[in-house]
């Protein structure tokens, strides 16, 4: 009986060990394709908030209320790109220098939480804003994330383009209504 019982143990042991070998392999065969799908995914939210910035000043006060809010989820959804980025660049034993100058950018400095808050702002208080405050809220927001944040995530990108390898590195869209840097 104790030797059956050893036997089904070791038997269960060895099965979820190689269970496990290649799940470890498929992790790192995956490393290039996960970095690339968070930078473009990455890419594509900002850019949606990019284009919302360029437009809001013109909306009516629904679609404003609409739009920030879409563009709110969009710079919130950005977080989980940076994680899975963070988890490549700067979460490990030696730390891409450029993602952790990016990294205190944007969370130790603030700059993120900046343009989250104003585009909160703008879907939860936009409808009663007048044009004026509502361009004020936009050269605002703007100011801080072309200026700050948007440099920031092209750090994040430069080194997800290095890790990858193939000429190509991304740079967060810029809104046309960028004040000057």
């Amino acid at each position: 009986m104790q030797y059956s019982t050893t036997v089904a143990i070791l038997l269960a042991a060895g099965s979820n060990l190689a269970n496990c070998i290649p799940l470890a392999a498929r992790a790192a065969t995956n490393t290039d394709a996960t970095i690339k799908s968070a930078s473009d995914e990455w890419s594509a939210d900002t850019d949606k908030v990019s284009q919302f910035l360029q437009v809001a000043t013109s909306l009516n006060s629904a679609d404003l209320v609409s739009q920030a809010a879409t563009a709110f989820a969009n710079e919130n959804n950005e977080l989980v790109h940076k994680k899975v980025l963070d988890g490549f660049f700067l979460t490990v034993s030696d730390p891409n220098a450029g993602v952790q100058a990016a990294d205190t950018t944007l969370v130790t400095d603030g700059t993120f939480s900046t343009v989250v808050n104003g585009l909160q702002n703008l879907a939860t208080n936009g409808a009663s804003m007048s044009a004026g405050e509502v361009a004020s809220a936009i050269l605002a927001i703007n100011q801080d994330r072309c200026t700050f944040v948007l440099p920031a995530i092209d750090s994040y990108f430069a080194a997800a383009g290095a890790v990858l390898g193939n000429g190509f590195v991304d740079v967060a869209g810029r809104p046309d209504n960028c004040p000057l840097e």
